[in-house]
């Protein structure tokens, strides 16, 4: 065999080993990748809702029911700002078919999304009637408009075929937490299988609420602050309103940051002598649209008030606003509050 033909075959061998190892590295590239992709099917398959899911509720009265989802609705009524924001969050509101006014002109990101919504009524005389003539097919919101003279009663709803979810944050049989906040998102996210969305979000809650629960650890004395909450001050007479915050969120913000409330119950004399008598170290004025004309001046004439100059909170500079739906309502909302107070308490 002369010694071209030996180099010929040479390099077809070497061809051909080359060749074959191309291929394997090839085959065990494919089935890397088979693999990744099954694995994150896998992934996905876990974090999607598998219906039918149960879900509990409870309404004003302490009774509990269980909700039936065969799928994620398609069709929602809620009757508060909170629940509205929080399904826009999740990125359903080509699912929300109807809501009730709002107590106030919303503001914020939402802003042009909830007036997009169509109003069914006040929520004050809105009907289950009414309710039906949108054909939802949930109901999501606070459990005090959950009754026969109101939207009805979840017993009611789920006699026409209409499921609900009663926000957890809004249930004051239970004093629920500021973390309720956060449990009802993730449990909307099961209800309408947006998981990814729900968890993601319910991490950037948390990590609001982490915040501030760390920075009053760090700063806070060991004697409680006390708070009183007011609303609609008339600075021709000294008159004004006083929220009585007995728990639920309001109850536990105070608490993270702590403060007490100033007066327990609502039954105080709304005036100048019981602010000076019970000497606040705080008052959170609260604005409302209801109350647009006193609220444009009202903390200018708490601080300037002659008869306040030793109340410990116009003496201190520690009077802060928010508004009602940041305190009030039963939502993400009330972080803006709690970052509020806690910056301003235990900031830098």
């Amino acid at each position: 065999m002369n010694k071209r033909l030996i180099r010929f075959m040479t390099a077809i061998f070497t061809v051909f080993v080359l060749l074959t190892a191309c291929s394997a590295e090839e085959e065990r590239e494919e089935g890397d990748a088979e693999e990744a992709s099954t694995a994150e099917e896998k992934v996905n398959d876990e974090n999607e809702t598998v219906y039918p899911l149960e879900i509990e509720v409870t309404d004003a009265k302490g009774n509990t029911y269980t909700q039936t989802f065969e799928q994620a609705p398609e069709r929602i009524i809620t009757n508060n700002l909170s629940s509205i924001e929080v399904l826009l969050e999740l990125g359903l509101k080509d699912k929300i078919v109807g809501t009730t006014q709002p107590d106030n002109e919303v503001t914020g990101e939402f802003a042009d999304d909830v007036n997009d919504i169509p109003v069914i009524g006040d929520k004050m005389t809105v009907s289950k009637e009414t309710v039906a003539e949108y054909t939802p097919e949930i109901v999501v919101g606070r459990e005090m408009s959950f009754n026969d003279e109101s939207m009805g009663s979840v017993s009611t709803l789920n006699d026409l075929g209409i499921q609900t979810y009663i926000q957890t944050a809004s249930n004051m049989t239970s004093n629920p937490p500021l973390t309720a906040v956060i449990d009802d998102v993730l449990t909307l996210g099961q209800i309408f299988d947006v998981n990814e969305r729900a968890e993601e979000y319910a991490k950037e809650l948390e990590e609001r609420y982490q915040a501030v629960i760390d920075q009053a650890e760090k700063n806070k004395d060991e004697e409680e602050l006390t708070l009183m909450p007011i609303v609609a001050y008339d600075s021709s007479n000294s008159s004004f309103a006083i929220f009585n915050i007995s728990g639920g969120l309001q109850g536990d913000l105070l608490n993270q940051l702590n403060v007490v409330p100033a007066i327990e119950g609502s039954s105080a004399d709304p005036s100048l002598e019981t602010i000076i008598s019970t000497n606040p170290d705080i008052i959170v004025y609260v604005e409302a649209d209801r109350n647009a004309e006193l609220d444009a001046n009202a903390v200018e004439s708490i601080m300037n008030e002659p008869l306040l100059q030793e109340v410990n909170a116009v003496k201190e500079n520690r009077v802060y606003t928010t508004t009602y739906d940041d305190f009030m309502d039963y939502g993400p909302r009330i972080f803006n509050t709690f970052e509020m107070l806690g910056d301003n308490l235990y900031g830098n």
